[in-house]
């Protein structure tokens, strides 16, 4: 088997008679082994050079530039410009002297995570939203996607001055929020307190009990008109067919005792509406009638 291949050494094309031939001669051979071991000997100097002066800042709280600049891997010139951009804070002891905290080196990293910075020509553009794009298609504020993207680590990537968040992350996350769009007239907490008579504590229950639709726009809850309206109406039939406890007392003149006895005493079927006890009209009338 013959195969065109060029010297990984010197450069000269050669047949190799194996696909795993990278040299030409014996010679290139050797000469490619020495430089992968000056090679390696080069890495692993400038690795302990990068971990001496990590391990002589263990315990120390307070850097010059230039031992910050050597703790981080990065050029004196470097730190300078992110104090200059108010990136990470120093302190001027002196005219010539200043010093950065360990704790604020640590907090400048914790609080600038990686995002990926991409050429436009290489960015698909569809699948991503901007902030603004979020907060129109979603009702919310553009404040909240910047900080509910940073909690949830959304991915996003930053072309120039813009962030772009993935819109398959953004979709998933709204997706439990999604409400019937044939649904049109909504009331707030405000209108049904106005018009039920009811405090938020009321309407959270009864909207937890009857899963009345809801939707959240710009921080701003609304509950479905029709299905509260439903709900409400349906409660009012059902009071018309049923006695509490308090409503027997008064109609027939009785003590709470009474109306326990008579209900256990002729196994009259009773359930519970929230905090208060109720049973059939129908049964509980028929009862009384038979005692008149």
């Amino acid at each position: 088997m013959e195969v065109r291949k060029i010297c990984q050494w010197c450069g000269k094309p050669f047949i190799a008679q194996k696909t795993t031939t990278c040299y030409c001669s014996h010679q290139c051979s050797n000469l490619g082994y020495k430089e992968r071991i000056r090679e390696r000997k080069r890495q692993l100097k400038r690795s302990q050079e990068l971990l001496q002066p990590r391990q002589a800042a263990e315990g120390q709280d307070f850097f010059s530039f230039a031992q910050a600049a050597k703790l981080m891997g990065v050029t004196r010139q470097y730190i300078y410009k992110l104090v200059k951009e108010s990136k990470l804070r120093a302190s001027r002891i002196s005219g010539k002297k200043s010093l950065i905290r360990r704790a604020d080196i640590e907090l400048m990293m914790k609080t600038k995570p990686y995002e990926r910075i991409m050429p436009k020509e290489d960015f698909d553009i569809t699948e991503y939203y901007t902030a603004k794009e979020i907060a129109d298609k979603y009702k919310v504020n553009a404040k909240w996607v910047w900080t509910y993207t940073r909690q949830h680590k959304v991915p996003k990537v930053r072309i120039r001055q813009f962030n772009y968040y993935s819109k398959k992350h953004i979709d998933a996350a709204f997706a439990k929020y999604e409400v019937d769009s044939d649904l049109t007239e909504w009331y707030t907490p405000e209108e049904i307190q106005e018009k039920y008579g009811m405090t938020r504590v009321a309407i959270r229950s009864q909207v937890y009990r009857n899963n009345i639709p809801s939707k959240k726009e710009h921080g701003q809850i609304f509950y479905s008109k029709l299905h509260f309206d439903l709900s409400k109406s349906s409660e009012q039939e059902s009071k018309a067919e049923y006695y509490t406890v308090k409503e027997a007392m008064e109609k027939f003149n009785l003590s709470r005792d009474s109306v326990y006895g008579i209900l256990q005493f002729h196994q009259i079927n009773r359930e519970k509406n929230g905090r208060f006890v109720r049973f059939l009209k129908v049964e509980f009338d028929k009862v009384m009638g038979v005692r008149k």
